[in-house]
């Protein structure tokens, strides 16, 4: 019985909580309607997403570490920044502020992609990492779909849900190594046969579990060619 009025407890907060997130971004709009403050520094902004410095600072900041590539389960894995700084609060915007114009600013990064980054055959689908219902009707937005979305416009590509969530419904964040692995066993299945080249697009890379489930399960569904995009990558995790 203590244990229920516990959850009960737990639920009501987290509902209250949410209300009153939801409340405060409503009045934030008003006072500061969309396009008024940068979404990098909070400053008045000029009427677009980011302010003239936060703009010059995604475009040239961590150049040096910037389109990085390796190899997950033998497939391309490529991130354009590493997790930190003003793409990292993008990241952050995006995906618990349910931000929609930091998406587009990532994306917007693949403008200045490097002459080494792959072009893709015009066949090519991109794809993202599902989330669960549950976490997707709590910040009422999918940010991983808008991701894809985003760089299928920049890209000029097709984009479609080829991947189902089956499984693995904590937050991989509060999970070791270990714990992301058996979160995610079985958390993936194909919606569909793939018989194309297909872009798979993520938020953040920060060990590569998710990426090589996903990777798994569009293999298991006949995709021969897959490359993997995430927005930035954790340093010094992996």
């Amino acid at each position: 019985m203590d244990r229920m009025r516990g959850r009960n407890a737990g639920f009501r907060f987290a509902f209250f909580r949410k209300g009153a997130r939801r409340i405060r971004e409503g009045l934030e709009q008003i006072v500061f309607p969309e396009g008024a403050v940068c979404l990098g520094c909070g400053k008045i902004s000029d009427g677009h997403t980011l302010c003239p410095v936060c703009r010059a600072e995604l475009a040239n900041g961590e150049l040096l570490e910037s389109w990085n590539q390796e190899d997950i389960a033998g497939v391309p894995a490529w991130s354009i920044r590493p997790h930190r700084g003003l793409a990292r609060k993008l990241v952050l915007t995006l995906k618990h502020g349910t931000e929609r114009r930091a998406g587009e600013e990532l994306t917007g990064m693949l403008r200045s992609r490097p002459d080494y980054f792959p072009s893709f055959p015009p066949d090519t689908v991109v794809t993202w990492v599902p989330m669960p219902k549950r976490r997707r009707r709590e910040r009422c937005i999918d940010h991983g779909k808008l991701l894809a979305e985003g760089v299928a416009d920049e890209l000029g590509l097709k984009c479609q849900a080829l991947l189902l969530r089956t499984g693995g419904g904590r937050p991989q964040a509060r999970l070791n190594m270990a714990g992301r692995e058996r979160n995610l066993k079985n958390a993936f299945a194909p919606a569909e046969k793939i018989t194309f080249p297909v872009l798979l697009v993520d938020d953040v890379l920060t060990t590569g579990t998710t990426a090589r489930r996903c990777i798994g399960a569009l293999r298991a569904a006949g995709a021969k060619e897959i490359t993997f995009l995430a927005m930035t990558r954790a340093v010094g995790d992996r």
